[in-house]
This record gives structure tokens, C-alpha cells and sequence, in this order.
């Protein structure tokens, strides 16, 4: 086979394999297509000159170029896209209800993780991410909210009341 024709074999070779990596993830085909698109542009280096061999280069990242931005358009108003992306935007300077500073504060109520810090509480009926201060908090243990500031909920373990009287 005549140079010209690997290179070009090489190539569409090498974008069937991309795009077949868009619907059979695992890198493979993905890196297969890309070394077929690299073998196309050392062939046409080592056999046809650096002027082709460039131009070569060129072709194809413009096409890689050309075909990824044209992806990101197109990939949203798929039937695909349309189920993965999200469909509702905040607008600049808008908070969520449960990000309003200081809501949660000095509200009680139980720890639904063991807090390892991190972890959850229900808060008000609500599941809420929360950071324990001081030491971890045992699942089940009630809390009390100390800090809350956007989406940052501090809580700290709630002590009982109750005393023993000694023996």
C-alpha cells in the first residue's frame, strides 16, 4: 500500500475509533483512534516531508478541534444530553432557602451519620450536611446548630440535663 493511502486509512481509521469511544467507554478504542491518527501524521512526516507532514497535522487537529467544539453544542440537545444535563439555572446572586445565613441556626436535632467530622443531621425534618466541632458525634446523638453560614452547617453534640444523684 502506497503511503497516501495508509495516511489516509490511518486517519479515518483513527476518528471511527473516537467516535466509537462515545458510546464504548473504556479508553481503549479512544486511545487506538489516537494512535492511528499519530502513526497518519509520522508516516506522512517520514515519508512524504516535513510540508506534508505538517499539513497533515494541521488537518487533523483542526478536525479533532473542529468536531469537539461541534460536540459540546450539539451534545446538550441530544436525547442523551437532555437527560444528563442540568435543566434549571440560578440566576447571579440568588441563594437556596436553606443557604440563607443563619437559618438553621441554634435549631436542634439528630445525627443521622457518625459525624467525622463530616456528615448528616436532620435538621427541622431536613437531611443536612453538617461538620461537628470538637470531637466525632455518634449516628442518633442529638445536636444543636452553632455556626451556619451559606452552605456551611456547623453542629455541636447536645448535652442532657439529666443528673444522677450519687450512690
Amino acid at each position: 500500500m502506497d503511503p497516501f493511502n495508509l495516511i489516509i486509512v490511518l486517519t479515518l481509521v483513527g476518528f471511527l475509533f473516537l467516535a466509537a469511544e462515545v458510546f464504548v467507554p473504556g479508553m481503549v478504542l479512544g486511545l487506538l483512534g489516537g494512535l492511528s491518527l499519530l502513526g497518519a501524521v509520522a508516516i506522512s512526516y517520514v515519508e512524504l516531508g516535513p510540508v506534508t507532514g505538517t499539513v497533515v497535522l494541521f488537518s487533523i487537529g483542526a478536525i479533532i478541534l473542529t468536531g469537539f467544539v461541534a460536540w459540546m453544542f450539539l451534545f446538550p440537545s441530544t436525547p442523551i444530553g437532555r437527560r444528563i444535563m442540568l435543566k434549571n439555572t440560578l440566576q447571579p446572586g440568588a441563594q437556596l432557602p436553606a443557604q440563607k445565613p443563619g437559618a438553621l441556626l441554634g435549631k436542634s436535632g439528630e445525627a443521622i451519620t457518625t459525624l467525622r467530622p463530616a456528615g448528616t443531621a436532620r435538621i427541622d425534618g431536613k437531611r443536612v450536611d453538617v461538620l461537628a466541632r470538637g470531637d466525632f458525634i455518634e449516628a442518633g446523638s442529638p445536636v444543636t446548630v452553632v455556626a451556619h453560614e451559606g452552605p456551611k452547617v456547623v453542629v455541636r453534640e447536645t448535652q442532657s440535663t439529666q443528673t444522677t444523684a450519687p450512690a
